[in-house]
C-alpha cells in the first residue's frame, strides 16, 4: 500500500501548461504500475482550451469550481460542476472553459509517462503500445460482426470453444475497430468468441452482457488486411472468400504489392486468388511481366517466377476483357 500526498509531490510531477491552462499534478503515472494515470488538475478562469486525446482515454470528476465543455464534433455542451463526471470514451475532441477556477481528478488510459504537455493539436504524445494493453469490457449488443470474414469453424471446434469459454472465461479479447458513424464495434478477429457470447445464454449472463475487446485504429482495406493476417497466422481460412476479399482490395484500387505486403501472400498467391474469382476487369489493361516489380523486402517470390501458364492466364484474360469493352458488352 502506498499513501501519496499531492502537495508532497515532486516537482517532476507538477507539469504546467506552458499557455497557462492548467496545473497537473501527476499522482500516478506509467512508472507507478498500476495501468492508468491519475492527476489532480487545476483550471484557472483563463478561456476556452482545445484539447483532443486522441492517444489516450480520459475520465474526470470535478471536485471544485465550475466550467463548460464542449463536444466539437456535436457541438453539444455540458456545465460541469462540483460532483459531475465527464467521460471522453471515444477521444472526443472538445474545448474545456473554466469560469472560475476548476479542479478536477482526471483519469487516463494509457498512462503518462509524467511530462507531457499538450501538443498544437491537443494531444498528449504516446508511445507505441500494443492494443492488448487496452481491453475494455463492450456491452454485446454494440458489437457487429464484419461481412468479409474468410475463417470457418466447423461444428465440434465451435462447441469445444464453447466448453473452454464456460469452463476458462474468456482468456483472449476480440479484435475491433469503432465506427463513429454507426456508434458500433466492429469486429475483426475474434468473431467466433463474439458469437458464443452473444448465442450462449448462460455465458452471456455470467459475463453481464460485456464482451472484452481491444480496438484498433483501421481504414475498412487495414480491417480486411489485419483479419486475414490474424486468420491466416493461424493457419485457417476459407479459399473462396478470400479470394472475394482479394478482388474488393483490387476494386479499392489496392496493388498487388500492397496486397503481398499487407496479407502476408506471395505474387502467385494473389494471382491464384483473382483466377478463382472469376472476374476479368481484376486483369485488365495488365502486362503482367511490366506491371510492377517486386522488391526483395516487400514481396517474397519475384513477379517473374511465375509459370508460363500463369502468364498465359492473364493475358488471354486481360484480351477477353478488352474485346469485351470493345464490343460494349459489361459484365
Amino acid at each position: 500500500m502506498r499513501i501519496i500526498k499531492t502537495n508532497e509531490l515532486d516537482s517532476s510531477r507538477v507539469i504546467e501548461c506552458p499557455k497557462g491552462g492548467f496545473v497537473s499534478n501527476r499522482i500516478l503515472l506509467a512508472k507507478d504500475g498500476m495501468g492508468y494515470t491519475m492527476t489532480k488538475t487545476v483550471i484557472p478562469p483563463n478561456g476556452k482550451q482545445f484539447w483532443h486525446y486522441k492517444n489516450h482515454l480520459e475520465s474526470c470528476y470535478c471536485v471544485s469550481g465550475h466550467g463548460e465543455i464542449t463536444n466539437i464534433a456535436s457541438g453539444e455542451s455540458h456545465q460541469i460542476n462540483p460532483d459531475t463526471t465527464y467521460v471522453l470514451d471515444h477521444n472526443e475532441p472538445h474545448y474545456f472553459e473554466a469560469f472560475e477556477e476548476v479542479t478536477l481528478i482526471c483519469v487516463f488510459n494509457p498512462p503518462l509517462t509524467g511530462d507531457e504537455v499538450h501538443q498544437p493539436d491537443g494531444t498528449y504524445e504516446a508511445d507505441w503500445l500494443s492494443p492488448v494493453y487496452h481491453v475494455r469490457p463492450v456491452p454485446i449488443d454494440k458489437i457487429q460482426a464484419n461481412d468479409y470474414n474468410p475463417n470457418a469453424v466447423a461444428p465440434p471446434e465451435m462447441a469445444l470453444l464453447e466448453t473452454s469459454i464456460m469452463e476458462d472465461g474468456y482468456t483472449q479479447p476480440v479484435v475491433t475497430v469503432y465506427d463513429p458513424e454507426t456508434d458500433m464495434y466492429i469486429v475483426v478477429d475474434g468473431f467466433h468468441r463474439f458469437l458464443i457470447l452473444k448465442n450462449s445464454p448462460e455465458i452471456l449472463a455470467r459475463e453481464g452482457g460485456m464482451l472484452p475487446c481491444v480496438v484498433l485504429k483501421k481504414d475498412i482495406s487495414d480491417r480486411m488486411a489485419s483479419t486475414i493476417r490474424h486468420n491466416r497466422a493461424r493457419g485457417s481460412h476459407n479459399i473462396e472468400l478470400m479470394s472475394s476479399i482479394v478482388a474488393e482490395l483490387v476494386e479499392m484500387g489496392k496493388g498487388d504489392r500492397w496486397i503481398c505486403k499487407h496479407i502476408g501472400m506471395s505474387a502467385d498467391e494473389v494471382l491464384r486468388m483473382k483466377q478463382i474469382t472469376g472476374l476479368a476487369s481484376l486483369f485488365a489493361n495488365k502486362d503482367f511481366s511490366d506491371s510492377w516489380e517486386a522488391e526483395s523486402d516487400e514481396v517474397d517470390e519475384d513477379i517473374s517466377s511465375l509459370d508460363e501458364m500463369g502468364r498465359d492466364t492473364i493475358q488471354h484474360v486481360g484480351k477477353c476483357e478488352q474485346q469485351k469493352r470493345s464490343a460494349g458488352v459489361g459484365h
